[in-house]
């Protein structure tokens, strides 16, 4: 991310409020809660870093300054060593979680591959993250990271830096032809200026030539979590497989404890963690290809709760209604829905969704079903879908075993050519790779190609997804995919399907 030399005041202004003021991994800190939010939304469609979003707030009139800055000589050291012995005594001897997960923290990483950003997100389901959008943004040739295992293998890293200027190149003339075709193609809308319409497609551009990138493209996030659940992300950053996470986890670690020292002692990963993966990694080979494994759908409905059961998925939502509302035990409103009609279910079904609007989220009673689904789907599809945070995921690791996406648009531009030459690039490379250094073959895998997913969500997960997804101002490629997900639970509970995707019929 862009962030320039500052002037001394600059610095020392900005030292109240963050852990570094130049390198890639920082906290925020000292800052009223609600100006952090909008500063870390500016990141997603601006290539800007956190801290000179901070400034510019502190400086062009946001935030008075002077509210936020200390004004008092009062040593901090004695209070400071007072908290600590008090967390080591209830924290880390007797265990008292709780105080941890009381410790909010705003973390900044700049400048870390898209192919470890999409790992995080995974670690741990609870924080809350937001990132640079490369459907929003143009990366630069210079936006990647070179991974630490190919330092003293000359040839393979000139192979990476090829591989990656090829992706690069296509992604430009992709950009430059889908610009072209756009402007062809795409009607001006009321009133829209030559600006605002030239913007409009250069976004469309952008989405759709990224395709060709690489997941060793440069990506920044920010991320609030408590204290327990960044232990828990660093223990699994030292224990990953690349050099990338491991000195991601030792920084992280070095600037947390500038502001909350006795917080960050638990981060040693386990022998279990640092063995599991391997372990199971080799374990797994006995697996075969299936029917279903080399199957073309990209959506597979795997599972879902009342399958195979004298129990529909609409019964046993209502018993949860039933049993919420009433007071009576299970067994009673297992009885009571046996002799329940459909035209009863029905009217029960309605009562717990009349009324409910757009912006509205179902009862807690529809968590009761689950809907487990295969997804194979591309990589730029998967960094989407992985930002629902209320739905389980299993995946794959990113490979170019399971064929890749061409976006529409560049069929339509008869550009595939200029996409399927990067991508057959990737490939070879990524064979290679997969041989002699396999914890890097993910750096060079696209973001078309396909990766293997199994989304595991409850009715109110998928309904809140498909509110956001099954809309016109959805990424095309995650909206085709949410509108066959609903397609095959109208197959196995059609009276289920009617009240999702609310926002597409407002």
């Amino acid at each position: 991310m862009k962030m320039r030399k500052l002037t001394p005041e600059e610095e020392k202004l900005l030292e109240n409020f963050v852990t570094d003021v130049y390198g890639p991994v920082y906290f925020i800190h000292s800052l009223p809660e609600f100006i952090i939010p909008p500063i870390n939304s500016k990141v997603s469609r601006r290539d800007t870093s956190w801290r000179l979003n901070i400034l510019e707030s502190l400086t062009d009139g946001d935030l008075n300054i002077t509210d936020y800055i200390p004004k008092h000589n009062i040593p901090l050291e004695k209070a400071i060593q007072k908290a600590k012995e008090f967390h080591e005594k209830w924290v880390e001897r007797f265990g008292h979680s709780s105080i941890a997960e009381q410790h909010l923290m705003h973390l900044c990483v700049e400048d870390v591959s898209r192919h470890l950003s999409g790992d995080i997100e995974l670690m741990n389901r609870r924080p809350a993250f937001i990132e640079w959008s490369q459907r929003y943004q143009k990366p630069t040739r210079d936006k990647v990271v070179i991974p630490k295992e190919l330092e003293g293998k000359p040839d393979l890293k000139e192979k990476f830096l090829k591989v990656w200027n090829n992706s690069y190149d296509a992604y430009e003339k992709l950009v430059e032809v889908l610009t072209e075709y756009l402007a062809r193609a795409e009607e001006k809308k009321e009133g829209e200026s030559e600006e605002r319409f030239y913007n409009r497609i250069s976004k469309i551009a952008f989405e759709d030539a990224r395709y060709a990138l690489l997941l060793a493209t440069k990506t920044s996030f920010a991320v609030a979590l408590n204290a327990l659940d960044l232990q828990d992300i660093v223990r699994k950053l030292f224990a990953h497989p690349t050099k990338e996470a491991k000195l991601l986890a030792e920084r992280i670690v070095e600037q947390g404890e500038k502001i909350a020292p006795s917080m960050l002692r638990h981060t040693t990963p386990t022998v279990y963690q640092l063995k599991v993966y391997d372990r199971l990694k080799n374990l797994a080979s006995i697996v075969k290809e299936d029917e279903l494994s080399d199957s073309d759908e990209d959506v597979i409905l795997i599972d879902y709760t009342g399958k195979d059961s004298e129990y529909s998925p609409v019964d046993i939502v209502i018993m949860h209604i039933l049993f919420t509302y009433s007071g009576k035990s299970f067994e009673a409103v297992r009885k009571t829905v046996k002799e329940i009609n459909e035209e009863g279910k029905s009217k029960i079904l309605q009562q717990a969704v009349e009324d409910i609007g757009e912006f509205d989220h179902l009862i807690e009673a529809f968590k009761s079903v689950r809907f487990k689904f295969q997804l194979k789907i591309s990589e730029a599809n998967w960094h989407q879908l992985l930002r629902h945070r209320t739905i389980v995921f299993d995946c794959g690791e990113p490979t170019v075993e399971n064929g890749f996406v061409i976006p529409p648009n560049i069929e339509k531009a008869k550009a595939s050519e200029i996409l399927i030459k990067a991508i057959k690039a990737s490939e070879e490379l990524f064979i290679e790779l997969k041989e002699k250094l396999p914890e890097v073959s993910p750096y060079v895998v696209t973001n078309a190609h396909k990766r293997l997913v199994l989304m595991n969500a409850d009715l109110w997960a998928f309904d809140h997804f498909a509110n956001l997804r099954c809309t016109n101002e959805a990424q095309w490629d995650i909206r085709n995919v949410s509108f066959k997900m609903l397609d095959l639970i109208k197959e196995v509970a059609p009276q289920l399907a009617t009240f999702m995707a609310r926002r597409k019929k407002a």
